[in-house]
């Protein structure tokens, strides 16, 4: 894992296997809370794993959607006695994991300040996290509803996706002022960018009008 801010791990990147995706980047994110250490997205390295061990475990772990659940989702939960949390509709492909300990479906507030807010598009129980740590940063979480692909932003239509509800909720960040946008899979890039308000909205402008749909066929992330 490598430190980025004061409170804030990312995990070293994962190359999923996919030959239509070699650049394909997946990360997930380490949060100390002064109640307890929260994980966020995916996390499958052993050596992750370990670090995590040595900043004191989790207490929590966050996933944005249901793509992050993954063989190591129920090792993390065991080795650390934590918490797995997804949105409700993502539940059913979870469980293929992992047995979930919560869910929600409405915006909620954890811990006293770590927010949970449904971003609903790129699947049903999409799910972003707005963190002001007390270091002076706000980190928004986004999973892959909006991402960095081959130096573009963009966001991305699968199966499973509803585009009016991807327009609302891009419509709904417009409304936030990250300071640090972190995404949990990319293709080629870092899956971290810090953002200015004109940035934010700028990045959000490109990202609408780079919908890469992969429900047609031959279309991949990485395209052009």
């Amino acid at each position: 894992m490598k430190q980025l801010y004061e409170d804030l791990w990312v995990s070293a990147p994962e190359f999923p296997t996919s030959d239509d995706e070699p650049q394909l980047i997946m990360h997930g994110f380490l949060l100390q809370h002064v109640r307890g250490n929260l994980l966020i997205s995916r996390v499958e390295h052993p050596e992750d794993h370990q670090t995590i061990a040595d900043q004191g475990g989790i207490i929590r772990h966050y996933l944005t959607h249901w793509h992050e659940a993954s063989p190591a989702t129920q090792r993390l939960q065991q080795r650390f006695n934590s918490a797995l949390y997804c949105h409700a509709r993502a539940l059913g492909q979870v469980s293929h994991f992992a047995e979930a300990d919560a869910t929600f479906n409405a915006a909620e507030v954890h811990c006293g300040s770590f927010h949970v807010v449904p971003t609903p598009g790129h699947t049903p129980g999409s799910t972003s996290y707005l963190y002001a740590s007390p270091y002076g940063k706000t980190y928004l979480f986004v999973g892959d509803t909006v991402t960095l692909s081959a130096d573009r932003w963009v966001t991305i239509l699968v199966e499973e996706s509803n585009e009016s509800d991807l327009r609302q909720t891009l419509e709904f960040y417009r409304a936030l002022r990250p300071d640090v946008v972190l995404m949990g899979t990319t293709v080629g890039q870092l899956a971290w960018q810090e953002v200015d308000v004109r940035q934010w909205l700028a990045l959000l402008d490109e990202a609408e009008n780079n919908i890469l749909d992969l429900r047609q066929p031959l279309l991949h992330l990485g395209s052009g």
